[in-house]
C-alpha cells in the first residue's frame, strides 16, 4: 500500500514498513513479556519451559515467605492451606483436588513453623495452582495477563483473565503476562505507592499496545518531497493509520500544509518497482482524469 498526497511544492509518501523494528527487542522496554505459544516466538526471550516455572520463580524472588504463608495459613486459597497438625508435630500442606471436591495431604514438614519458615514456604509455592501464584506476585508486583487473537492477524491485548496459562491457538486465549517488579517500579518512579503503580500499569499496557500494532501489522513509514526531490523519510511509526498521519503531519509539515494527510490517495504497490517523485505525480494526475 501506498498513499500519496500532492500539494506544491510537497509530495508526501504513506506506506506499510515491511521491516518494522520489534518493540519487545528493539525498544527500551519497562516491562518483561513471557509468553507461551505452540507456533509463535512471542514476547521477551524466555528461559522458562511452562508458564508454572515462571511464576514460582517469580513469586520465591519478589514475595516473602511470611506473605507465602499467610495466603495458605489464613483461608485465602480455595485450592490450598497450611495447617498445623499435633498428632504429628508438623504443618500440613493440603490441596484441594476439583473432582473428587475432597482435601488431601500434598505434602508435610515437622517441627515448628518459626525454624522450617523457608522450607515452607517454598513447598507451599511449589504445590499452589497458578491462580494462586498470580495472586501472590500481584500483590508484590505488576503483572498482567496478555490475551493473543490468532485470526486474519495476530492481536494481543491485556485481558482480564486469571489462572492457568494454557496454549492459545485458534480465537482467543491466554498467552502469558507483562510484568515489573516492586524494586524496578521503586527505581523508575522513586516508590510504589498507589499512584507509581498505577503508573508502571499504565506503562506496561502501553508496551502491550506496541507490541499488538507489531503484531497486526499497523506499521508505517513515509517519504517526503519538495520540489521534486526527496527531502525526509522516517520509518517505525506503530499505530492506527489515522493516529500516525496526524503523527507525520505535525513532524515534517509545515502548518499550511497538514492539511494533505486528509487528501492521500492510494496508488499502485511499490513493494517490487521503486517509484519517484515523477512517477506519482504522473499517477496522481491520471486519477484526477
Amino acid at each position: 500500500m501506498s498513499l500519496v498526497a500532492l500539494k506544491q511544492p510537497y509530495l508526501l509518501q504513506v506506506m506499510y514498513d515491511d521491516e518494522p523494528l520489534n518493540p519487545r527487542e528493539d525498544y527500551d522496554n519497562f516491562g518483561h513479556m513471557m509468553c507461551w505459544h505452540r507456533r509463535y516466538n512471542l514476547g521477551d526471550e524466555n528461559r522458562f519451559e511452562i508458564p508454572n516455572d515462571f511464576l514460582m520463580n517469580l513469586v520465591k524472588r519478589t514475595a516473602s515467605e511470611y506473605a507465602i504463608i499467610r495466603y495458605a495459613r489464613f483461608g485465602k486459597s480455595e485450592s490450598i492451606r497450611l495447617s498445623y497438625d499435633k498428632s504429628a508435630h508438623g504443618w500440613s500442606i493440603e490441596c484441594y483436588d476439583g473432582h473428587s471436591k475432597k482435601w488431601y495431604q500434598e505434602d508435610f514438614v515437622e517441627g515448628r513453623l518459626e525454624d522450617n519458615t523457608r522450607d515452607v514456604a517454598d513447598r507451599l509455592v511449589e504445590a499452589m495452582t497458578d491462580g494462586d501464584l498470580v495472586k501472590i506476585a500481584s500483590a508484590e508486583n505488576v503483572i498482567l495477563p496478555l490475551d493473543l487473537y490468532d485470526g486474519s492477524s495476530l492481536r494481543m491485548s491485556v485481558s482480564s483473565s486469571a489462572g492457568r496459562a494454557g496454549y492459545a491457538e485458534r480465537g482467543s486465549g491466554l498467552v502469558g503476562w507483562i510484568y515489573a517488579t516492586a524494586s524496578e517500579i521503586r527505581a523508575e518512579y522513586g516508590s510504589v505507592s498507589a499512584e507509581n503503580v498505577e503508573k508502571a500499569r499504565q506503562t506496561l499496557c502501553s508496551e502491550v499496545q506496541d507490541y499488538d500494532y507489531y503484531l497486526s501489522g499497523q506499521c508505517y513509514g513515509y517519504r517526503l518531497y519538495e520540489n521534486g526531490e526527496e527531502t525526509d523519510s522516517c520509518w517505525g511509526f506503530l499505530g492506527y493509520l489515522e493516529d500516525v498521519l496526524k503523527e507525520i503531519a505535525g513532524e515534517v509539515l509545515p502548518e499550511s500544509h497538514r492539511d494533505m494527510v486528509e487528501e492521500l490517495h492510494e496508488v499502485s504497490d511499490t513493494k517490487v518497482i521503486y517509484k519517484g517523485h515523477e512517477d506519482f505525480v504522473e499517477e496522481m494526475g491520471a486519477l484526477e482524469r
